[in-house]
């Protein structure tokens, strides 16, 4: 177990949902032991508290639609979420699948094991997280260049430029306001949209 990880855990907050019985205590009071800060929430309530780092879910027969309306709530993106079962069947893997666990703890739920999941589980969480992060840069970078792209077309059919002419254009304009060259291409291609013909900008009234 890596020392930052267990450091980490000093910082986390966790949120058992479950019922408020000897397990549940237990549970409560063994990730206590292990170095995290555990609030033990039941009933299901209407939101996620403030700040969960990492969610313990157990998945109750009896409060199955009242976990589906609480899991529909958790913002994006969501924490790190283990799902604890007490038998297999359809209806429990469909929900767990629906929680987006990360891991899966089964009852009786035995304390060793408990900090080995919960290590794998944050880390597979923080992974997808910056694979997301890095999916997002990359979006924007894509979607800049084809405006820049756009934009150099622009000036290439409206001015009579070359491509490179029409590149050191652009970034002279965008040096000269101090603002990205991806920011001034795409001002660029919405004045262009706006003053064609029957656009809303455009059009005559």
């Amino acid at each position: 177990m890596s020392s930052a990880f267990l450091k980490e855990l000093r910082n986390l907050s966790v949120v058992v949902l479950h019922p408020m019985d000897e397990e549940g205590i237990a549970l409560t009071d063994h990730l206590r032991r292990i170095g995290c800060s555990p609030q033990l929430v039941w009933p299901v309530p209407e939101r996620l508290p403030a700040r969960t780092d990492i969610l313990i879910l157990a998945i109750e027969d009896h409060a199955r639609e009242d976990l589906r309306r609480f899991l529909r709530t958790i913002p994006n993106p969501a924490p790190t979420i283990l799902a604890i079962v007490s038998y297999e069947n359809p209806a429990t893997l469909q929900l767990v699948l629906e929680s987006g666990a990360m891991a899966v703890l089964s009852r009786p739920i035995k304390p060793f094991g408990l900090l080995t999941n919960l290590a794998i589980t944050r880390n597979v969480w923080k992974q997808n997280q910056q694979l997301a992060r890095d999916a997002r840069r990359y979006k924007r970078k894509v979607m800049g260049d084809q405006m820049v792209l756009r934009a150099k077309t622009i000036l290439m059919a409206g001015e009579g430029l070359s491509e490179d002419e029409a590149h050191r254009e652009l970034r002279a304009r965008a040096m000269k306001r101090r603002i990205a060259i991806e920011i001034m291409a795409r001002e660029m291609v919405e004045a262009h949209d706006a003053a064609m013909p029957g656009s809303g900008a455009g059009a005559k009234t």
